[in-house]
Parts: structure tokens; C-alpha cells; sequence
């Protein structure tokens, strides 16, 4: 392990600040031309854990990180895969990594921790007893590592069950950002080429129009690659007086744009969930699951997001749909989910052909 502990050397200087500070550094998006492009398989995560620690640990770390999302065959978010420490020089370029230590322990992966850790950091677990570091690009670009710290085994598994969902969401940003600069790598649509509508959105040129019917307000674009699944991203408004977006309404409105827009598109209320959602800077409304086609015997998974626009009085839905029977859908979903999250309202124009 001589050449892995030469590079781990580097984590000193970050380790070794606040758990504040940590954060704070962790946001950073900076890449080091020194070092190498993290590797792997963006939903997998290794974690490194004493034999006792990942005894008890497991169990709610899986329960907690693998939650599964509701498409067509219940996606999981992310794999946990235990890594051994000895083995280190094959781990560490890999994106995504949890260390889990605690002071009073003599086991491998505590001792590694407790002879790179900051006696900055190492007080401030005494004092506070847990702390959890999230931090950026350690030993390669575009890696997330998160070190999960206590004075005590005790302690430390309590902190893994009672900040389990702060945990899941460290992971699920960074897999959105990944998500995101993929997407936005390619151009996308200026702004210009909404000008007909009170809306306009950050849309990759990826996507080509598919369905357009200005005198209902409604447009819709799909993005077809070879070996990819089908994506399809909706807007739809109309003029409301008052707040009317619910439950119902989305059910409502959803079915009946799908039905007549994507060829007889429908959906079955047990394969569905609906829930409160922000979408950007809107709260709404969230109604997700399986759609199916029974006039072309096809289904696939979809995403529908309704909020109101209080001062333009129009009520929205933006509706994402995935077609791949070949394989996950859960990348394709998060895609539509950050190209829907970039609308913005524009109340200083009517759309024409209302």
C-alpha cells in the first residue's frame, strides 16, 4: 500500500480543516490537470468499513442508498459494494467512495483514517463526537468521497441510521450534477426559439419537435439515439383564475394530454404515485410511475410536474415520458427531470395562437 499512502498525503491539507470549511470545499467543481479522471459506474458506490462497523452498517446503508425509484422494474438509485482496504490502490480513482472510522478503533480502515486525519479534524470529532465530511476530487476529477467519522462505534452507527437520508442526498446531488454536465455538454436551443411562448427552456439540440399544437398550448420534443431510450419532454398551460393545481387536476390533465398527444398513452392508478415536488423555483405537484399503450402494445415509465404561475394566472404541467424496453430508464428520467427544472416563466409576453 506504500504508493496509495504517497498520494493519500493529499487529503491532508483538506481533512485537516473544519467540518464547516469541508463543506464548503466540497462544492468546489475545480479540475486538477494533475490528477486522473475518476472511473466506474456513476451509480456505484465502495465503501471502506472495519468488520463490525459494516456488520451493523450495511443493513441500513443498503435500506438507505439502493431506495429504489418507481419505473417499470423499480430502479435503484445506487449499488453499495464493500471494498477492502489493503486493496486501496484499486479503489481510489473510482467516483464514488464512503469511509467509515472511529477514534477508539484499532481495526485497518480506522487506523488509515486516524493516520491521515487533521488534528484539526480529529479535535473536532472529540468535541462533537460525529462529524460527516463530504469532499470533491481527492484523488481524481470528478469523484465524490464521504468520510463518515465518531469518537466510538456506537456512535458512528447511530449517525449512519440518524442521517441517513442527509447521506443519500450528498450522493443523488452528485449524480444529478454528473447527469447534468452530460446533458449540457451538446448546444442547446437560444432562447429566441421560444419566443411564442410564455415559458422557455434550457432544451438540448438533441431533442427535435415532435408534436406542436399552439391553438392548445401544448408542444412536445423527443430526443431518439441509437442505443438510448426514447426521451420525450412536454409543455402544456392554460389560463386559470385561481389556484386549482392538485391532485386531481395533474391525474386529470395527464391523462388526457397523453391520450390525445402521444397515440393513446394511459396509465393505471395502482401504477402510480403523486406527491408534492419543487421543480426549480416552482412548488407542485409530482405524479409519477408506468404509463402503457394497449393500441401498440408498448409501455415505458413517465414523470408529470404541475405547478401554478401566480402571476402570469396560468396553471403548467411538463411531462416526461421514457421508452426502453431494453433496459434502465432511471438516467433517461433524471435528464428530463434537470431539462424540465431550467423553465422559466416569462410574464412579459402572451403566447401567440392561444
Amino acid at each position: 500500500m506504500r504508493k496509495f499512502l504517497i498520494l493519500s498525503f493529499t487529503i491532508l491539507f483538506f481533512i485537516g480543516c473544519s467540518q464547516q470549511e469541508t463543506k464548503h470545499l466540497s462544492k468546489s467543481k475545480k479540475i486538477d490537470p494533475h490528477k486522473p479522471m475518476s472511473w466506474g459506474h456513476q451509480q456505484t458506490i465502495y465503501v471502506f468499513a472495519d468488520d463490525n462497523v459494516w456488520k451493523y452498517a450495511e443493513g441500513f446503508l443498503r435500506q438507505n442508498l439502493e431506495r429504489f425509484v418507481f419505473t417499470t422494474k423499480n430502479e435503484q438509485f445506487f449499488e453499495i459494494k464493500r471494498a477492502p482496504i489493503q486493496n486501496m490502490d484499486n479503489f481510489y480513482k473510482f467516483n464514488n467512495l464512503i469511509f467509515f472510522s472511529h477514534l477508539a478503533s484499532d481495526q485497518p480502515v480506522s487506523n488509515y483514517i486516524k493516520e491521515i486525519m487533521g488534528s484539526r479534524v480529529e479535535d473536532d470529532i472529540k468535541t462533537n463526537l460525529v462529524g460527516m465530511y463530504p469532499m470533491e476530487n481527492v484523488w481524481a476529477n470528478d469523484q465524490f468521497v464521504l468520510f463518515i467519522l465518531a469518537d466510538n462505534e456506537p456512535n458512528l452507527l447511530k449517525f449512519n441510521i440518524l442521517n441517513a437520508n442527509q447521506i443519500f442526498e450528498e450522493f443523488k446531488e452528485k449524480l444529478y450534477e454528473r447527469i447534468s454536465g452530460q446533458v449540457y455538454k451538446t448546444p442547446v436551443y437560444s432562447a429566441g426559439s421560444f419566443k411564442e411562448y410564455p415559458w422557455e427552456l434550457k432544451l438540448p439540440k438533441k431533442y427535435i419537435l415532435y408534436k406542436k399544437d399552439n391553438k392548445n398550448n401544448f408542444i412536445s420534443f423527443i430526443a431518439r439515439l441509437r442505443n438510448s431510450p426514447d426521451r420525450y419532454v412536454s409543455v402544456y398551460f392554460e389560463e386559470m383564475d385561481q389556484n386549482d393545481v392538485g391532485k386531481e387536476w395533474l391525474k386529470k390533465k395527464r391523462a388526457e394530454l397523453a391520450w390525445k398527444y402521444y397515440d393513446e398513452d394511459e396509465f393505471r392508478k395502482e401504477d402510480v404515485r403523486i406527491e408534492k415536488f419543487q421543480l426549480g423555483k416552482h412548488k407542485g405537484w409530482m405524479l409519477s410511475g408506468r404509463w402503457q399503450n394497449l393500441k401498440h402494445t408498448v409501455g415505458g415509465a413517465f414523470q408529470s410536474f404541475a405547478f401554478f404561475d401566480e402571476k402570469g394566472k396560468k396553471a403548467y404541467l411538463i411531462d416526461n415520458s421514457v421508452y426502453y424496453p431494453e433496459g434502465s430508464k432511471l438516467e433517461a428520467l433524471i435528464e428530463l427531470e434537470i431539462i424540465s427544472s431550467s423553465i422559466v416563466i416569462k410574464n412579459n409576453q402572451l403566447a401567440q395562437g392561444d
